[in-house]
């Protein structure tokens, strides 16, 4: 009873901060919900990105080969009038021309003479007699700007706002900076340039609505999208408790601001963009007609130094005509991202259900569940809220799960650690500079097996393996964190599995594992436990190919070490910084045994010492008998297919090559040979390298016997290795 009012007293605890926190400060961890979201961003794929927008790019070609900017406005009007034969829907411009062209001749010639040719004028002109409608872009400025004389913008649209104003505060705006006026008048319409960043300097919405002088008036992506469905209002209202834009077909949500969160396209392609002194040249080779032709053309800047650039969720910027650009498709293709009405009900609904799993480890009384049920709840809340986000566009606040999942982790562990700080004490004492992690969390779960941290000499098993080809798959996979979630997934699988059966893992180097039975406490049959396990993780990795293929990667593949025999077992290390590991010559022959098992086409290799301490039966060949360089030791090596005895055809083909084997090493080759080319002949062998491989050494040996050099032991070199 105690137990289960602790429980219910934590989770009015969890759920009283959570929300009482997010309510007094709604907006303290935006910076950490923004980049999750930036994460979604990152997650989502726009394979297909609409080809509805061309952007016409005054780039770094262009200002290289007209000349630097400002460009005199006659070129600008040859710009309108070029793009007029290519017959684009609408035409939109991401610049502001708010004085007048210096570079007039009539700016320049005598003042009286009024022959001479203003540039204004003429791009006013070929804006006016434009067949496609033009769209000019201003800005809305603040107070600051105060006393300044400015104009209001004529639209040839009505914005009709039926929201009360606890609904909808739009942005006020105290003046405006238009184009020069015969250039603005001269327009089919206009729309403002104005976006607004967050407190952390990112843009995450755009206005689409502005208030200026009690008047309301649109951007220049909501206005270009306006001109071309021809639709003369625009409609502010409320549906399904949601604030949107309509006009014709096209409904747009947006805040209580009148904004439109920006859902940023992941596309390697992004939208096309075509030199702007392309279209000045009509050198229609560089693109095609059909291109710009019944498109909306935004004219704007991507060159360094002229172009405004917006962070983007992908760590990259993007200028601010391509910004445009995004909230046009957005609109248009109607992919939104919206924050739905229900969203508080479901932070609390949330905070109330993370709370009451988490917490509920408190009766297992074990931090590993409650560590394991807190790390599944967040991966699983991570999966939602990325298919929320990705499918239906919903942007929904992370900050409640995060503080539950982090809040009632802690409460959980405090609690762990009150009930168990008797043992926490021990644990330090005992153990904190004697052994590695590992070895010290399985020697405290098994406290009464026989054991000790001294150094001594102990009779081991010792287990070697490494991943075949690591090193192309690391230049296969040239993405950190993806190559980091590869090895991790098969390390955490082959470790359980030496847990599980009851082995020490000693160490990872790189993708090698080593680990050892027996040590430091005393393990029955550990030599079985230990093959056990080497052919239970080749079962495994068909399981983890199984999730690599599904995600497009390489292929695991092992080779796998097994050797007995006593070794020096301690502490080794230094006063800041020791571990619990075993050495001695038979680690080094170990390693080797994993090194060579390329060389003989085995995935697995036993030493001699290994077999005469089994205790169950496996199918197993005799492969050679080989002695490491530097030592006097030869013995016998076996390659381990599978656990249980082998059926009678696998029976006889393994005498035949052993008895193969034991003629070699009598110096009977031709007789020896004969087996192997027999059993070379036949399918399905268990080695059929190792046929190969005495083949040519009973041809080679014919040659060192008749010299009195033969020698059947195989010598284990630095060649014999490299060759692995």
């Amino acid at each position: 009873m105690k137990v289960i009012l602790k429980y219910i007293s934590l989770v009015l605890f969890v759920c009283a901060v959570v929300i009482g926190v997010n309510y007094k400060y709604p907006n303290h961890l935006d910076y950490i919900n923004d980049k999750i979201v930036d994460i979604f961003f990152n997650s989502k794929n726009d394979n297909e990105i609409g080809t509805n927008i061309v952007i016409i790019d005054i780039d770094d070609k262009s200002l290289s080969e007209v000349g630097q900017w400002p460009w005199s406005r006659n070129k600008m009007g040859q710009l309108v009038e070029n793009l007029n034969t290519l017959s684009p829907s609408c035409i939109g411009y991401g610049i502001i021309f708010s004085e007048e062209d210096r570079t007039s001749p009539s700016q320049i010639g005598a003042k009286d003479n009024g022959n001479l040719e203003n540039y204004d004028e003429t791009f006013a002109k070929m804006i006016e007699n434009s067949n496609t409608p033009v769209v000019l872009g201003y800005n809305f400025l603040d107070e600051r700007y105060e006393g300044e004389k400015h104009e209001t913008p004529y639209i040839p649209a009505i914005i009709k706002n039926t929201l009360k104003n606890d609904q909808i505060g739009f942005y006020k705006a105290a003046n405006t900076l238009l184009n020069i006026q015969g250039i603005q008048d001269s327009a089919y319409s206009s729309g403002f340039l104005n976006s607004i960043t967050n407190e952390n300097g990112r843009i995450t919405s755009m206005p689409l609505v502005m208030e200026y002088k009690d008047q309301l008036f649109p951007s220049l992506s909501l206005e270009l999208v306006r001109t071309i469905y021809g639709a003369r209002e625009l409609k502010i209202g409320n549906e399904k408790n949601m604030n949107q834009i309509s006009f014709a077909e096209i409904k747009v949500p947006v805040d209580t601001s009148g904004s439109m969160f920006v859902n940023y396209i992941n596309s390697p392609t992004g939208f096309k963009h075509i030199s702007a002194v392309d279209i000045l040249n009509k050198n229609f080779n560089n693109f095609l007609l059909s291109d710009v032709s019944s498109k909306i053309v935004l004219i704007g800047s991507t060159a360094v130094g002229l172009s405004q650039v917006t962070p983007t969720p992908f760590n990259t910027n993007i200028s601010s005509i391509d910004l445009q650009a995004t909230v046009i498709e957005n609109i248009l293709s109607g992919k939104y991202l919206t924050k739905p009405d229900w969203e508080k009900f479901f932070q609390y609904g949330a905070t109330i259900v993370i709370s009451m799993l988490i917490l509920a480890a408190i009766f297992f009384n074990s931090a590993l569940v409650n560590g394991t049920i807190s790390l599944f709840i967040a991966i699983a809340s991570y999966f939602i809220l990325q298919k929320m986000f990705i499918e239906n566009g919903f942007i929904l606040n992370t900050t409640y799960i995060i503080e539950t999942i982090l809040l009632s982790l802690t409460s959980s562990v405090i609690v762990h650690f009150m009930k168990n700080n008797s043992d926490m004490v021990d644990i330090k004492g005992k153990f904190a500079s004697k052994v590695s992690k590992a070895v010290m969390e399985d020697l405290l779960e098994n406290k009464d097996r026989k054991g000790d941290l001294s150094a001594k000499r102990k009779i081991v098993t010792i287990f070697f393996s490494d991943i075949k080809g690591f090193t192309k798959i690391t230049e296969t996979i040239n993405d950190p964190d993806m190559l980091t979630r590869y090895i991790n997934r098969y390390m955490d699988a082959m470790t359980k599995s030496i847990m599980i059966s009851e082995g020490t893992v000693d160490k990872f180097m790189g993708d090698a594992i080593m680990a050892y039975w027996n040590a430091p406490y005393d393990v029955e049959d550990h030599a079985d436990k230990a093959l056990t396990s080497a052919l239970e993780q080749f079962e495994l990795l068909k399981e983890i190919n199984v999730e690599n293929q599904k995600e497009g990667l390489p292929k695991v593949e092992i080779r796998i070490g097994l050797n007995y025999g006593e070794v020096f077992v301690g502490e080794v290390g230094g006063e800041l910084r020791s571990d619990y590991t075993i050495m001695g010559k038979a680690v080094n022959h170990t390693s080797v045994l994993e090194q060579i098992s390329k060389f003989y086409g085995s995935d697995i290799i036993i030493s001699q010492s290994v077999k005469e301490n089994l205790k169950k039966q496996y199918t197993m060949l005799l492969i050679d008998k080989i002695k490491v360089d530097g030592t006097n030791d030869a013995f016998d090596i076996y390659q381990v297919f599978k656990k249980g005895a082998p059926d009678e055809f696998v029976q006889d083909e393994i005498e035949k090559f052993e008895r193969g084997v034991l003629l070699y090493r009598e110096g009977k080759l031709d007789d020896a040979i004969l087996i192997f080319r027999n059993l070379y002949l036949q399918d399905n062998l268990l080695n059929k390298r190792l046929c190969n491989i005495y083949i040519d050494r009973c041809e080679i040996g014919a040659i060192t016997q008749a010299g009195g050099d033969f020698n059947p032991i195989q010598a284990i070199n630095k060649s014999i290795i490299s060759n692995s």
